[in-house]
């Protein structure tokens, strides 16, 4: 069991054999079955990258998958799924807890694509988050989430308005409307190429929001 007070968040990755299952999707009939029906396929005719069936507690919201998710489907497949997988271990959720009893999302459910001369994968544009907010929110409402956890600094913007800042939201306990009487946290996203946890002052904030989430989720499903 890794010790919070010493663990360092660049260096976690979760060992041992990766799971990619198949994306879960809600009973057919439902209506999150019916959303997650109507959502429009990526340019290439891959189906939009998320997880779940409507039954679980805990909700991930992220940036938008990268490609290695939609060949797979699944939500954080490959480096930054791994750091998180690592991030989650060391509050009690298991890679395995994590993909069957959590429902993954994201702002943009397709593949953006690199910025022009960049090895980096860019944002969503405008125009992909007011395509697929819509979706968003309905998906909020028909899972009604306990536990919101919002991943990297474009879901903490879609949330708390175009001024959150990483520094203010990391290791506190969250609202928002709509997700009512959900515990709502915030992480700075797993990939390598963010250089927020740079600073050490950082850290210390990414070991408190774990400690919440663990406390949250061990309240959640003890």
């Amino acid at each position: 069991m890794i010790d919070l007070a010493t663990a360092e968040p660049k260096r976690l990755r979760h060992a041992g054999e990766w799971p990619t299952p198949t994306p879960r999707r809600a009973a057919p009939g439902t209506e999150l079955r019916a959303l997650q029906d109507a959502m429009p396929r990526c340019e290439d005719g891959a189906p939009p990258v998320l997880s779940g069936d409507g039954t679980e507690r805990a909700m991930l919201i992220g940036q938008a998958p990268g490609w290695r998710e939609i060949e797979t489907g699944v939500p954080f497949a490959w480096d930054a799924g791994k750091r998180l997988a690592g991030w989650l271990a060391v509050a009690g959720i298991g890679i395995d807890t994590f993909r069957d009893r959590w429902y993954a999302t994201s702002i943009g459910k397709c593949y953006p694509g690199r910025a022009p001369g960049s090895s980096v994968d860019r944002p969503p544009s405008r125009s992909e988050i007011e395509r697929w907010s819509p979706y968003l929110h309905e998906e909020l409402r028909l899972v009604r989430p306990e536990l919101l956890l919002l991943v990297g600094g474009m879901a903490h913007r879609f949330v708390f308005g175009p001024g959150a800042r990483l520094d203010d939201l990391v290791g506190r306990e969250l609202s928002w409307d709509e997700a009512p009487g959900a515990s709502v946290l915030a992480l700075p996203h797993p990939s390598g190429a963010s250089t927020w946890l740079n600073d050490a002052n950082r850290v210390e904030l990414w070991r408190r929001g774990i400690a919440v989430l663990r406390d949250r989720w061990e309240a959640l499903e003890p």
